[in-house]
């Protein structure tokens, strides 16, 4: 049993050393960065005042998330942004040293809460529609826009920078994930983001909530310039929605049974690369909501 459990925890050890965040700058004249692993891509602002960090990841990567800022930055983490509650955009809060300020939605905050996290680590602000931070060139937006793959879902953008993050907003080219659980709403999400492509104007890259198959290695552990998302692959992402709910609710007005639905879904040409593993889950959730709403 003893050697059992001494191999137990060597590979437990492995397992932890393989951890690894990889850091993106956007541009070497700037100080954003992206962070890929453990979860949700993340964001770090390296300002001479301390880094602001959005989405924390998934609990026990705050050693390889610090270290990461730490081949960057030697200040620590002062602002912390959660675009939602989920384990793998929030859960590094409670790692991160220091009191930093914690911002995220309301609804993010009442999650948290509920799930028992200390409230040392949960948000100490929170956003209704919009607030404003910092000022300069690194001015931020951060946005609420409605429910999508929850009720609490923010964005935020850099205007000066012309950079947005969606987070699980836009997470890749792919169905999204619908958290239920959260408020999420596939029948909301395809309006939730045409109030995105209204309101926000003047970004030119965004970063993804998850892809990490743009990546381009130049060193272990460190990238440069990853290539980001245009605005018009935002638009594409809501009229794929859009479309997505328009065809399920054809279906449904011609009697289909949401497994009949999902078999014989058909979109336009243009969505052929995307990834359709949640396409089963969405329509089987857009069947649900359509079906309460009509009570």
């Amino acid at each position: 049993m003893r050697l059992l459990a001494l191999f137990l925890a060597a590979v437990c050890l492995q397992a932890q050393d393989q951890k690894t965040v990889t850091i993106q700058t956007l541009n070497v004249k700037d100080i954003l960065y992206v962070l890929s692993g453990g979860g949700g891509n993340s964001l770090a602002l390296m300002r001479d005042d301390g880094v602001v960090l959005i989405d924390t990841k998934q609990f026990g990567w705050g050693r390889p998330l610090l270290e990461a800022i730490g081949a960057v930055s030697d200040q620590p983490v002062k602002i912390i942004v959660n675009t939602n509650a989920d384990p793998d955009h929030s859960g590094g809060n409670a790692e991160i040293p220091g009191s930093p300020r914690i911002i995220a939605h309301q609804k993010t905050k009442a999650y948290l809460e509920a799930r028992g996290v200390n409230p040392k680590f949960l948000p100490t602000e929170t956003v209704t529609d919009k607030l404003s931070l910092l000022d300069g060139p690194d001015r931020m937006e951060i946005y609420y826009f409605g429910r999508a793959h929850t009720d609490g879902d923010l964005v935020v953008v850099f205007p000066e920078k012309h950079v947005a993050y969606l987070g699980d907003l836009f997470p890749s080219k792919a169905a999204p994930v619908i958290d239920v659980d959260h408020g999420g709403s596939a029948v909301e999400f395809p309006r939730t983001l045409a109030r995105v492509i209204a309101e926000i104007k003047g970004v030119a890259r965004v970063i993804t909530g998850h892809d990490q198959g743009t990546v381009n290695p130049l060193d272990r552990g460190y990238y440069n310039n990853p290539k980001t998302s245009r605005w018009s692959d935002v638009q594409e992402y809501a009229d794929f929605n859009r479309d997505f709910l328009a065809a399920i609710q054809e279906a449904m007005q011609s009697g289909k049974t949401a497994e009949q639905a999902a078999a014989t879904l058909r979109l336009p040409e243009k969505y052929k690369g995307y990834d359709m593993s949640q396409a089963k889950s969405n329509v089987e959730s857009i069947y649900a909501e359509s079906k309460f709403r009509a009570r």
